[in-house]
């Protein structure tokens, strides 16, 4: 791999990572609340389309981590 091509998969990842941000947050907000259907609905939804191939997995656990990072009086 190239410099550029390393950059560029960084810069990828990056704003991956950006973009999944309000997603998660929604997520973690009415996770508590919503039903199955209603979360595969959110999930096929537009917004959540460039993650369609992502395993369930590495969603829950993003979700984990923030949950994990986030100090307990903002919960």
């Amino acid at each position: 791999m190239t410099t550029v091509e390393r950059i560029r998969r960084q810069f990828q990842d990056a704003l991956g990572e950006l973009e999944m941000r309000p997603l998660l947050e929604r997520l973690e907000q009415d996770l508590s609340s919503l039903s199955l259907k209603e979360l595969g609905e959110l999930l096929k939804s537009p917004a959540a389309r460039p993650w369609a191939n992502l395993p369930a997995s590495v969603l829950l656990d993003q979700l984990s981590k923030k949950r994990a990072s986030t100090p307990r009086s903002t919960r």
